[in-house]
């Protein structure tokens, strides 16, 4: 069995999703997440975008983030757009990249931890929820 830090979803261009995205593993947006991502490695591609806050030990962006960045390494692709408040560790940004709100560095770890993970509960007695295995 892999561990959570080893599983990778992806997101395809086609596909919105609304509400919140909580991963201890590998998320890569090619498409729209209305919500919330929190994640351990996150990579928004061209053509992905996010219209909420993103949390993640490691994110990489080549798409659009309309919300705030909480990041322990941020790395901005010449295709980047930000528009919203970023912190960071560590920040690397390309040129052409484009960012709109506060940058704040922090020397101590970020809570990138922020949304917290819910299983939803059975409606059926003895039944398993999705995501049950």
């Amino acid at each position: 069995m892999k561990s959570p830090n080893e599983t990778f979803a992806v997101l395809a261009p086609n596909l919105v999703v609304s509400g919140n995205l909580v991963s201890e593993g590998n998320i890569h947006v090619d498409g729209t997440v209305e919500g919330d991502v929190q994640t351990v490695h996150l990579t928004i591609g061209a053509s992905g975008v996010v219209k909420g806050r993103v949390f993640g030990r490691e994110v990489k962006i080549s798409g659009r983030v309309a919300g705030s960045i909480t990041a322990c390494e941020l790395v901005l692709e010449e295709s980047a757009v930000v528009e919203g408040d970023i912190h960071y560790q560590s920040l690397s940004v390309a040129r052409g990249a484009r960012m709109n709100g506060n940058c704040q560095f922090s020397e101590t770890d970020l809570d990138i931890t922020a949304l917290r993970a819910t299983r939803p509960a059975a409606t059926v007695e003895g039944a398993p929820a999705f995501g049950d295995a």
